[in-house]
């Protein structure tokens, strides 16, 4: 034991209560520390262990949360065919579709698949909300529910929509059928749109290579079609001939050649198929109560279309001319009046462009013509794109 320890115990009385109560509580104070440092590490352990626990409980409510969220979202899913395909009001459709684009692509399309096969879906292009990706698989899907869509009259103005919807997938670059859309125009639900040839001539307008079939539509419409419907078609795509022909003049309709030629050669086909047939010497037997254009018009723009289309192919020429003059050999046909300059102008290219075919068939043309009404006279006048019918 060092000395230095020794003389201070010596020092000490260990009989001094003062001594033995000092050391007492230095042993207190000690015991005190230890205790305060054992509880604190005791405290820290419990609430680490409460943390983790609480931690722990949370993610299993997180998880329990996102299992029944995801169970609530199935159901949710599984249900939304029935209630699509129940609803009838566009508004409720419009928040169905942008809750359907929320949804993970393999259930967004197929769930938008049943919505776009709604006839109560505002079509794309007719309203803000419904601002879908026309793609060539899209535009067809909707092209299937056009039959139940366009099945019943709804408002003044015939299949409501449908030529919005095809300037939107022309805008997209998508690909129309052209021959569904003429099917659905020509057929049975023609009959329960309002009619107008003015219809007719529009979605020519904006679906071009829709101009042959629709006219060749015209030799399978019954006669007896209510409402016109027969006249409405010729006579709208044989304005709309007329109006893209003088686009063409100002190149406003194409921009290449080529389509210019495969639109007036689509166009004389259907033309001859129809005068060849025969199919046009039966004006008088059409239904005529109802349609919106006199048979004088359409017999005037018949005239021009055959011209302008006349130089297109030689066979179609000769078909299309040879059998002009029986189609307008028509008692509905008459006084030219303003549509004199249509029935001179055709004759002019005609004359033109087939000489041969002119020197057989011109004086026929002509007395038939002239039966009908004044049309000689001077030059072709320059014609608006927006006529006055």
């Amino acid at each position: 034991m060092p000395e230095w320890w020794e003389s201070l115990l010596s020092k000490w009385s260990w009989n001094d209560p003062t001594i033995i109560l000092g050391l007492a509580a230095i042993v207190v104070s000690l015991a005190a520390i230890v205790v305060t440092v054992v509880l604190w590490v005791l405290d820290s352990r419990q609430k680490k262990r409460d943390s983790e626990s609480q931690a722990k409980q949370a993610k299993s409510d997180s998880e329990l949360g996102k299992k029944r969220a995801l169970v609530l979202q199935r159901q949710r899913r599984d249900d939304l065919p029935e209630t699509i395909d129940g609803a009838s009001d566009p508004s409720y459709l419009e928040t169905l579709w942008e809750e359907i684009s929320e949804y993970k692509k393999e259930d967004r399309d197929f769930l938008l698949a049943h919505l776009r096969a709604n006839p109560a879906l505002p079509l794309p292009g007719t309203s803000i909300k419904v601002q879908d990706n026309l793609t060539d698989a899209v535009v067809s899907l909707y092209v299937d529910g056009f039959e139940d869509r366009y099945a019943e009259r709804d408002g003044d103005q015939p299949y409501p929509g449908l030529l919005e919807f095809i300037e939107e997938a022309i805008r997209q670059d998508a690909k129309i059928e052209e021959s569904r859309i003429v099917d659905l125009v020509t057929g049975p639900t023609a009959e329960e749109q309002p009619q107008n040839h003015r219809f007719y001539r529009d979605l020519v307008l904006a679906l071009p290579q829709t101009a042959g079939p629709l006219i060749e539509a015209v030799e399978r419409i019954d006669s007896s079609a209510p409402n016109g419907l027969k006249l409405n078609v010729l006579t709208g795509a044989l304005l709309a001939i007329r109006d893209m022909e003088l686009r063409c003049q100002d190149g406003k309709l194409f921009e290449e050649e080529a389509e210019v030629r495969a639109l007036k050669h689509g166009i004389a086909t259907a033309l001859a198929s129809l005068l060849y047939q025969g199919a046009l010497r039966s004006f008088d037997e059409w239904e005529f109560e109802g349609s919106t254009e006199r048979m004088t018009a359409t017999a005037a723009w018949l005239i021009r279309a055959v011209g302008w289309v006349a130089d297109a192919d030689s066979l179609q020429s000769t078909w299309m001319i040879e059998n002009l003059a029986s189609a307008i050999e028509s008692d509905g046909i008459r006084d030219w009046g303003t549509d004199n300059d249509d029935v001179r102008q055709g004759f002019k290219w005609i004359r033109e462009k087939c000489p041969k075919l002119w020197e057989t068939y011109g004086e026929e043309l002509e007395t038939a013509a002239t039966k009908i009404g004044p049309w000689k006279g001077t030059s072709p006048r320059k014609i608006s794109l927006t006529p006055e019918h």
